[in-house]
């Protein structure tokens, strides 16, 4: 009698949360994003500035794919995906510091690196195959791995730990999972069954986690609709998206469209500025934007275009208030002939392949 009693309160206590957490889901403030199919946007209606930074190399460095990029002060750190190789600019004049390719299995040493975080005067690099992540100081130096036990995609770091996004959710440990700086698990939220949204949408489209100019930490999965805050060691729900009669309809079944095809909205990262909320998300294979003004009196969405220099406005990371995004040296030729920005001995087409960052401000 006395284990059906026990068993029927902690029933109960389980039912309440969940109920808890659905009202809580229910009365999330709910930006409804309409009427923006083929709609243009002005860049410069939302950034006060777009700055380009061509990236110094040296002729034996060539970056071939720009996987993850944040900066500390004046430092940029970026991930080449293609050569597993970190390295370190002059956020002033794009000068390359340093780089290192850390490619091992010896201690310290990743296989493939696939994040970068910055906290408190260290980078840390998560390397996926082995479930680690590493820390090294600002001159990249390695200083200790720190080990977990689950395979995890995307990480930020926190005062505290690690937020890391789990490629293998289950019951007992769910898509989002806090770490101390041990390596130790604490805690986890956000069950696959929550959204209900089906294993073959996992992965994403862009960044799991941002941090803005306050070190606030913010999560969004994408294809998702709902945006959490971390606080008090906890991801809290704050806002929800939604497109109106252009939205996927509830009842369909996710894993057999292919979204990209389908005439739906969905999901594919976020962008949080101190005074903007800013989704991205895709309607007919498009890329579309929507700026929320978090003060609640601009709300537009379309596919943004650069009138002037007509450099793809495709921003991936975000430091502080600006947004980073990453072009060519062919799509900037006209921004550097007007702003009178000397570019060494970029004739051939090798040199003409690496890499300028673009930042777009928010004053």
């Amino acid at each position: 009698m006395k284990s059906t009693v026990v068993s029927l309160f902690l029933f109960l206590i389980l039912f309440l949360s969940c109920r808890q957490e659905v009202n809580k889901l229910d009365m999330l403030e709910t930006f409804v994003i309409e009427e923006f199919d083929e709609k243009e946007l002005r860049s410069d209606e939302y950034f006060s500035e777009m700055r380009l930074l061509p990236l110094q190399l040296d002729t034996n460095q060539f970056i071939g794919k720009a996987k993850d990029v944040c900066i500390v002060g004046d430092t940029i750190f970026l991930l080449d995906e293609m050569t597993a190789s970190i390295y370190t600019f002059d956020k002033k004049d794009g000068k390359c510091i340093a780089v290192i390719c850390k490619r091992g299995n010896g201690p310290n040493e990743y296989v493939n690196p696939v994040a970068l975080s910055v906290n408190s005067g260290s980078l840390y690099v998560l390397d996926m195959p082995t479930s680690r992540v590493i820390e090294f100081d600002m001159e990249l130096n390695a200083v200790r791995s720190i080990q977990f036990d689950f395979p995890a995609s995307d990480f930020v770091a926190l005062n505290t730990g690690f937020l890391l996004y789990n490629l293998v959710p289950t019951k007992e440990r769910n898509k989002f999972v806090y770490i101390n700086g041990k390596g130790e698990y604490i805690n986890s939220f956000i069950s696959s069954e929550q959204e209900g949204y089906s294993n073959n949408l996992s992965g994403g489209l862009g960044k799991f986690f941002l941090k803005n100019r306050e070190s606030d930490v913010f999560a969004f999965e994408s294809y998702s609709d709902i945006v959490y805050e971390w606080k008090n060691e906890s991801l809290e729900p704050i806002y929800r998206i939604a497109f109106g009669k252009l939205g996927m309809p509830a009842d369909i079944d996710k894993n057999k469209i292919n979204l990209f095809k389908e005439p739906y909205a969905f999901s594919g990262n976020i962008f949080m500025l101190s005074d903007m909320f800013i989704p991205s998300f895709f309607y007919r294979s498009q890329r579309y934007y929507g700026f929320i003004s978090l003060s609640g009196k601009v709300r537009d969405a379309g596919i943004v275009k650069d009138e002037r220099y007509h450099i793809p406005f495709y921003p991936q990371w975000q430091q502080g208030n600006e947004l980073i995004g990453i072009c060519r040296y062919e799509s900037a030729k006209k921004y550097f002939e007007e702003n009178q920005i000397f570019v060494r001995s970029l004739d051939d087409e090798f040199e003409q392949e690496q890499p300028v960052l673009v930042f777009y401000t928010r004053q």
